[in-house]
């Protein structure tokens, strides 16, 4: 009887353990190589990276001397830019950081909602997408998003394009 009590909670214990590990793998992120393009403002960076997102990328580029400064605050929605290199907001102006990207995925998309029309960025134009409103730009020649979340939450894609502007 004793030895099953045994067996049992050994067994218990490796089937927690089995789930933790596959958790934790899931969970890792996607730490492939990637290579991706950049714009902060009128600048271009071509970077291959292991980083998972933009806020990790951005990181990476100021630690190698590619851009000078990189500041930011943390809330519970995660990171937002306070400072990026010589490019600066002007509040004052109403003149803001906005983060626009490629990424294809609802979620980090902005959607375009009529009463908040006169916050969006003022290079936005509202792309129809099966029948979502997204706010989008035109920028380098290409389509590219708002971004509808901060950007430790902007996930790094292989071949993505990222861009850092104030409007």
């Amino acid at each position: 009887m004793f030895k099953r009590k045994i067996v049992a909670i050994v067994s218990v214990v490796l089937i927690v353990l089995s789930a933790l590990l596959c958790f934790a793998a899931c969970n890792e992120g996607d730490r492939s190589e990637k290579d991706v393009t950049v714009y902060i403002g009128d600048k271009t960076f071509e970077a291959s990276t292991t980083a998972d997102n933009l806020h990790d990328l951005l990181k990476e580029l100021k630690d190698a001397d590619k851009i000078t400064r990189y500041e930011f605050t943390v809330s519970a929605t995660g990171a937002f830019i306070t400072q990026i290199d010589e490019l600066m907001q002007d509040a004052t102006n109403g003149k803001y950081y906005y983060v626009w990207h490629d990424v294809d995925e609802f979620a980090l998309k902005s959607v375009y909602q009529e009463e908040f029309a006169a916050y969006n960025p003022s290079r936005s134009e509202v792309t129809e997408e099966d029948g979502t409103k997204f706010v989008t730009t035109s920028f380098k020649g290409l389509k590219l998003y708002w971004s509808g979340v901060g950007v430790s939450s902007v996930p790094l894609k292989d071949g993505g394009h990222y861009a850092v502007l104030v409007d």
